[in-house]
């Protein structure tokens, strides 16, 4: 027969289940399609956090000293967001001296981090467009965010901690407790990959965001067919495969250019629509 304590923790990981299964966030509002979105500039807190996460990472990685390379990068970046309208002293751009990593990353208060590596691929400033673009967008599109949790979920969280604290602390009949709280929220956050740097985005995410992107680079001085052709290289040569893998995220190269493939025919269309809601707005 099940022990009480046994059958409070099937009860807690059923519940469990169902929480990843069914969704505990509150969810994104989808940009309007052929739109690029303007958003307010960040608030004290945002771009506190993406400066304590840039001094972080400069404790990993030091800042690019070839200043023609940085110049080059912040040109390409600096042309980006005047396209998209925004406010550029609400942004920041850093570049890390490490060749053996191909990434970029946008996060939370508009701050964009790219890796050396990435530089070593590309074979031209379209392509560097097209990649920071890409970044730009979920910014744009407010995917980098913090995972906003919905009251119910919060509460469940909370009701779970307690019930696993008892049971754990039952089950080693008092030689073993958790104490604090938050713990189980902070432990979700990360296996569902939803912290802000390594953040991994579902489908509907990236499609968002390549859409917005493929736009942005078309009104730009950039082309955009540079972000099919940069994907396409990279599905065809396995001359970095192990470098490349945090850039592609949780996307092969391959359902990258598909997805761009299929947005690609609307850009015209897109091109002759405003450019975005006002300022606030998604």
């Amino acid at each position: 027969m099940n022990s009480p304590v046994h059958i409070r923790m099937v009860w807690l990981w059923a519940c469990l289940t169902l929480l990843f299964a069914g969704g505990c966030t509150v969810k994104h509002v989808p940009v309007p399609a052929g739109m690029i979105p303007r958003p307010g500039p960040p608030t004290p807190a945002e771009t506190e956090y993406g400066q304590r996460l840039f001094t972080s990472l400069c404790e990993d990685h030091a800042l690019v000293a070839d200043h023609a390379r940085d110049e080059q990068l912040l040109s390409v970046f600096d042309h980006l967001v005047q396209t998209a309208d925004a406010e550029r002293q609400t942004w920041q751009i850093h570049l890390f001296d490490a060749p053996e990593i191909v990434d970029v990353r946008a996060v939370h208060g508009n701050y964009i981090f790219v890796w050396s590596g990435f530089l070593d691929i590309v074979r031209n400033e379209d392509e560097i467009a097209a990649v920071l673009a890409g970044e730009m967008a979920h910014a744009l599109a407010r995917h980098t965010e913090p995972v906003e949790f919905t009251m119910a979920t919060d509460i469940f969280f909370s009701v779970a901690e307690m019930a696993t604290s008892i049971a754990i602390m039952a089950a080693s009949q008092g030689t073993v407790a958790i104490g604090g709280s938050g713990w189980m929220k902070w432990g979700y956050v990360h296996a569902a990959d939803l912290d802000h740097l390594d953040r991994e985005y579902d489908e509907a995410y990236e499609k968002e965001a390549a859409a917005i992107a493929l736009l942005l680079v078309a009104r730009s001085q950039y082309a955009p067919e540079a972000m099919i052709d940069f994907w396409k290289r990279l599905q065809d040569t396995d001359t970095y495969p192990d470098k490349e893998i945090r850039l592609h995220r949780n996307f092969t190269p391959q359902q990258r250019v598909m997805m761009l493939e299929e947005l690609m025919p609307q850009i015209p269309r897109w091109s002759q629509q405003d450019t975005a809601p006002d300022k606030g707005g998604a």
